[in-house]
């Protein structure tokens, strides 16, 4: 079984003095929810259930899913729900996060796909938000507080900006009903 969130707002978004918040957001809502707060709870469930899970930051839209055993889908789906109910944001995670985002960023360079679309993105409109630094890194989110950071997630991630896909064998009234719940 597996499903996906795609929430409509991406780097785009970036506040001018938070470049890469988007992606930084991203993030943070793998660490914690008030209903499982152990950061690492959502990931060993899914690894013990045959899943996995991923997430990317796009220019429009950030996507988050995941895949697990069948038996085990309601379980992920509570998991995973909490990241869009309840999210902790713990402070004690925000340096490692960057530092990660910052670490792909830094991939990036090396990457000669990435640096002719920031060539292309270079000579476009400087006004549009495609003219800038998208990805975030240390440089860029060093001065995001968790304020800014909770501003940032109470302003986009609501439900009429979101939409849930869910593929199993179970039936789709059982999903119904999870999705619901």
């Amino acid at each position: 079984s597996a499903a996906s969130m795609s929430v409509g707002v991406g780097s785009f978004a970036d506040y001018d003095d938070a470049l890469g918040i988007a992606h930084f957001l991203e993030h943070m809502l793998f660490l914690g929810t008030e209903k499982f707060p152990d950061v690492a709870e959502y990931g060993r469930f899914l690894r013990q259930n045959g899943g996995y899970s991923n997430a990317y930051t796009d220019s429009d839209h950030t996507n988050y899913h995941f895949e697990v055993y069948d038996h085990a889908f309601e379980g992920a789906l509570d998991r995973f729900s909490q990241f869009f109910i309840a999210p902790l944001f713990d402070p004690d995670f925000t340096e490692r996060e960057i530092n990660a985002v910052h670490s792909e960023y830094q991939v990036n360079i090396e990457d000669d796909r990435w640096r002719i679309q920031s060539l292309i993105n270079s000579l476009g409109n400087p006004e549009h938000p495609r003219s800038r630094f998208l990805i975030g890194s240390r440089e860029t989110l060093q001065d995001v507080s968790r304020e800014t950071l909770l501003e940032f997630y109470d302003r986009y991630y609501s439900a009429n900006q979101m939409a849930l896909s869910m593929v199993s064998s179970l039936s789709l009234d059982q999903m119904e009903a999870w999705a619901h719940e």
